[in-house]
């Protein structure tokens, strides 16, 4: 996950994003309140992306900001929950977890 992420991968992940949430481009267009073609013209590079359609593409595919740039193509619902588990922990439960884990790789 250490993957630089640039114009070219967000681009990338708005691709893989809205096809998980079976949207095609003239639909998510359309939920953002623009054209047919512009989520089109965004992912093949014609336009430049702004934040604010950017946050809104995430609430609309339904998930937040973190997830689109910390997990991009390796987020899935098991992942999100399990983080969120590991985040509520205590520091020496994150450390048994841990090493239960380097135990079983």
């Amino acid at each position: 996950m250490s993957k630089k992420v640039d114009y070219n991968e967000v681009v990338n992940r708005m691709g893989y994003f809205r096809t998980q949430a079976n949207l095609s481009m003239r639909e998510m267009s359309f939920r953002l309140g623009y054209t047919e073609q512009f989520i089109k013209r965004i992912e093949n590079k014609s336009v430049e992306l702004k934040v604010k359609t950017l946050l809104d593409f995430c609430d609309i595919v339904g998930i937040t900001i973190q997830d689109f740039f910390y997990l991009g193509e390796s987020y899935n619902k098991e992942d999100k929950n399990l983080l969120e588990l590991y985040g509520s922990l205590s520091a020496d439960n994150k450390q048994i977890i841990l090493d239960l884990m380097k135990k079983l790789k």
